[in-house]
């Protein structure tokens, strides 16, 4: 049997390791090519090591709630690299006002501990006792998908939407909160609502249901990253892969030859590679092109899904440059769109984790771009850098000429969940399944984190060894 693996972001490269391995361990004989556009692998987790900074042009951390990412790193032998983010410095801000408020000890979406949270200046009384009112709201009937905007206002008011559920939650997925799927990205929400009927009531009895910590003992990271960053992952996995791996080759076409499939390459005279399956791990719109000829039904629907443009600017400064008045003592801020800044956060990344800067310096990346602020993501090179730095400059004082700087693009980089997008995968799937061998995978479909892609490879893969 042989695979081809169009695209060689993560969930590619997940999906020809996971094949690999797996097809071994079950004695079957399995074949793939990996092929990407880029002249290397590993899409948007992308690592540079410059002048002793570590600098992330992409994802910089890895979820562990959702444990397939770590699970990746640690079937890659990777365990001696892990390193969680630095747990006494993970205080986060928001902008208000033109000034950095920190945001309540252990506050996500929800108030979980009362003090912190009434005393903290963030919030209005009137957004207070909103927010309160969690408690007391029914549970919305039904269990469609709704916007996270509107749970949000549903259930904590509008405040808590400006400050929390725009910059924090939608944020994450450079998305409108006003468009963006709930069910996508935030199912957990809905299904506490549905459950104890309030958010809060919740929070509270997980906090009751959780474990006792020893006397010294730390709880469990959220995230992680490797000591020389995410371009680690993607090193060890593509020194295991041992099969024909192709970077700088783009597929022109491709032809369902019932069984099997012929794909079609660019470059000098062209290529056609028969093949048994095809997994395209590239974005939505891409595969759209892909399919076309064989399901034009398909890719209708996968260009359905909408794309933004983001990018990020990292500097590195001296420490003795940075105002004592704000010495970087947290994770970062992020901007509410009310704020009306050209950036959208900002984090702080010799804070956040070991390793990112030499002992004399400071590395900090400002993030542009996003749904409604794409313009920035076209700026001139030095157009964009000074807009970053008048920002952070304004926010925390730092105007000094930073030593250096890399400004890293992802132009139609995001998909946007919006609301009813489970549904609309579903009815993709369901198509891509009349033609037997063809499965999509990545970070369009069912979460576009790093656990998440990690997730959809190991699933494409027990499907492609069943089917």
């Amino acid at each position: 049997m042989h695979v081809t693996i169009v695209g060689g972001g993560i969930a590619g490269l997940a999906t020809a390791y996971y094949l690999q391995e797996k097809s071994r361990e079950a004695g079957e004989a399995v074949a793939y090519t990996l092929i990407e556009s880029d002249p290397g692998f590993g899409g948007k987790v992308v690592t540079e090591s410059v002048e002793g900074f570590t600098i992330e042009g992409g994802p910089d951390l890895i979820l562990t709630q959702k444990p397939w990412g770590v699970r990746l790193c640690r079937d890659l032998g990777l365990d001696d690299r892990l390193i969680s983010t630095n747990c006494d410095r993970q205080k986060t801000f928001l902008v208000q006002g033109g000034r950095l408020v920190p945001f309540p000890s252990d506050f996500t979406l929800i108030p979980t501990r009362f003090m912190p949270f009434v005393r903290s200046p963030l919030f209005s009384l009137r957004g207070k006792l909103r927010m309160g009112m969690d408690w007391f709201i029914p549970a919305r009937r039904g269990t469609s998908d709704e916007s996270l905007a509107n749970f949000i206002r549903r259930r904590l008011g509008r405040e808590a939407l400006d400050k929390i559920g725009g910059p924090m939650l939608a944020g994450i997925h450079s998305a409108d909160p006003e468009r963006l799927s709930l069910l996508s990205t935030f199912p957990r929400f809905a299904d506490m609502e549905q459950q104890h009927g309030s958010l809060i009531r919740a929070m509270r009895a997980a906090r009751k249901a959780r474990p006792p910590l020893g006397e010294h003992a730390r709880p469990p990271a959220m995230f992680i990253s490797l000591v020389g960053g995410l371009g680690e992952l993607v090193d060890a996995i593509t020194e295991r892969l041992g099969s024909d791996l192709r970077t700088g080759h783009r597929v022109t076409g491709l032809r369902f030859l019932d069984p099997g499939f012929e794909v079609e390459l660019d470059g000098e005279g062209g290529q056609t590679l028969g093949t048994d399956a095809v997994v395209l791990a590239v974005p939505a719109f891409a595969a759209a092109d892909l399919v076309e000829p064989v399901l034009p039904d398909l890719a209708v629907r996968l260009r359905q899904i909408r794309y933004v443009s983001t990018g990020t600017v990292a500097l590195a400064y001296r420490k003795a440059d940075v105002d004592p008045q704000h010495d970087l003592d947290g994770f970062g801020f992020l901007v509410p769109r009310s704020e009306g800044r050209r950036i959208t956060g900002c984090t702080w990344m010799s804070s956040k984790l070991n390793h990112r800067a030499p002992d004399d310096g400071v590395l900090i990346r400002g993030f542009v771009g996003g749904d409604a602020q794409e313009e920035a993501v076209d700026l001139p090179d030095s157009a964009l850098v000074d807009l970053v730095r008048e920002e952070i400059a304004e926010l925390v004082g730092i105007t000094a000429e930073p030593i250096l700087h890399r400004i890293h693009r992802w132009r139609r980089g995001r998909p946007q969940y919006d609301v009813g997008h489970l549904d609309r995968v579903v009815e993709m799937e369901a198509l891509a399944a009349k033609t037997p061998g063809l499965y999509l995978t990545g970070s369009a479909y069912r979460g576009a984190g790093i656990p998440d892609c990690v997730k959809q490879a190991m699933d494409t893969v027990d499907r492609i060894l069943e089917g």
